[in-house]
């Protein structure tokens, strides 16, 4: 459901399914591993995800409350228009940045 790459201070998060209170546990265990290992920089891969839980939400934001204060930043790829919807709504997208892929944003982050 949730598959990680980390290529040097970077982490791939690969989300594969829709986030929901069932499953949600899964994205926090990797979350907590990978900011664990001292990851500064955070691509969020969202292929194929329409919903998230107000929960997932919350991982996320505190994940880039995290990066922010460790100098990092966050992507966010792959946005279906259903989730798209819900990152503008909760104001995610005024804070993050966008890539089409996760191969765009790794190279943003590089430059």
């Amino acid at each position: 459901m949730v598959r990680t790459i980390i290529e040097d201070k970077t982490a791939i998060i690969n989300v594969e399914k829709n986030i929901i209170s069932e499953n949600v546990d899964i994205l926090e265990e990797k979350l907590n591993s990978v900011k664990d290992a001292g990851v500064l920089n955070f691509i969020f891969d969202f292929h194929n995800i329409e919903y998230m839980c107000s929960s997932a939400l919350g991982l996320i934001a505190s994940t880039l409350r995290v990066s922010g204060e460790n100098g990092g930043v966050v992507y966010f790829c792959s946005l279906s228009k259903q989730l798209r919807a819900l990152f503008e709504a909760t104001k995610f997208l005024t804070i993050v940045s966008t890539a089409d892929n996760a191969n765009e944003a790794l190279s943003k982050i590089s430059k």
